[in-house]
């Protein structure tokens, strides 16, 4: 009865995720003063807000059976050519941003263009330009910080709409926008088969070179766009924006159902993913416990969803398609 129920759990995603969270808030509750306190409610909505969007960035890739190592380096060099647009040339911030998210867009979509054109590794092409990337932004920058970020830029952080914060309504938009992508039009479905397999793909008429190439550059805007709002939450641009991105855009979607082996990705199960690693570590804060232990706890959870991701892959062995969000099938290729 047990290990039915357990592999009910496993293959409903949001089901799982949604259980640890609602398990976890209630023993935050119970054992905790301050995790419904107005300030910590808002800071974790600020932090979920802006680690979802670095979640469907990862997530993008790994439809497509890729990664991106370089997530973090491609959001610091966004940010920075924001804040040096916002400071030193004072450029509306709509357009700041919107240049922004473009340069995040060519930096994801050239690592694209590598991996298809030298056949190298993704792996081993986005660790490799994850550490170009960092170095150009900090001798471009000489290392500096851009503290004179527009009032109204740092309003989007803290302002609601509607009782709703604003930045939790970028992230819903992002999310409907990419929900769409993906069930509702061709090139969302072409992304998935060429996860499921590049080959295939191809005989089927699908330039898999193109769509990886702009799944790496949906990528890099996601990327760009989560360092636009983490410069808007701290009012300033530094070379540091995305440094701690890395491992958490692994956990998120992959809690929240994504495989690593490509071909399946969940919108809402990122959102939900990123939500429960957040919470996890304002636990942490809340229970006393000391920073040097983050980083050890969310690479267990990292350990933990690479398991759960290597039973779900195991449980679907034998089966001839695979599920994508919204209830839609892809017929994967054996």
């Amino acid at each position: 009865m047990l290990k039915t129920a357990l592999r009910k759990i496993l293959r409903n995603d949001l089901a799982g995720i949604t259980f640890a969270l609602v398990l976890l808030c209630t023993l935050l509750t119970v054992f905790t003063s301050g995790f419904f306190s107005a300030y910590n409610l808002d800071s974790i909505i600020k932090d979920i807000s802006i680690f979802a969007i670095v979640g469907m960035s990862q997530m993008v890739t790994l439809g497509v059976g890729q990664f991106n190592l370089a997530i973090g380096a491609i959001g610091g060099c966004a940010g920075m050519v924001c804040g040096a647009l916002l400071e030193l040339m004072g450029i509306p911030y709509a357009i700041a941003v919107i240049i922004s998210m473009a340069a995040g867009y060519l930096l994801g979509y050239f690592q694209g263009f590598l991996i298809v054109k030298t056949k190298i590794n993704a792996f081993i092409v986005t660790l490799a330009l994850a550490s170009v990337y960092h170095g150009l932004n900090m001798t471009a920058t000489e290392n500096r910080f851009f503290r004179n970020i527009p009032s109204s830029f740092k309003a989007i952080a803290k302002g609601n709409l509607g009782g709703v914060p604003i930045l939790l309504i970028f992230v819903f938009i992002t999310m409907l926008i990419f929900w769409i992508l993906f069930n509702r039009t061709v090139t969302g479905r072409r992304i998935l088969a060429t996860g499921v397999n590049a080959k295939a793909a191809d005989y089927a008429g699908i330039d898999s070179g193109s769509t990886i190439r702009l799944a790496h550059g949906l990528s890099g805007l996601l990327a760009a766009l989560a360092a636009v709002l983490t410069i808007s939450k701290l009012g300033a641009a530094q070379t540091s924006i995305g440094s701690t991105w890395l491992l958490i855009s692994f956990a998120a979607p992959i809690l929240g159902g994504t495989l690593l082996s490509g071909g399946k990705v969940s919108i809402v199960g990122t959102f939900l993913g990123a939500a429960l690693m957040i919470i996890i570590t304002n636990a942490l804060v809340l229970f006393g416990v000391s920073s040097y232990w983050f980083q050890a706890f969310t690479g267990g959870i990292l350990l933990l969803a690479f398991t759960i991701n290597q039973i779900r892959i195991t449980m679907n062995t034998g089966e001839d398609r695979v599920l994508i969000g919204g209830g839609k099938q892809f017929e994967k290729t054996n």
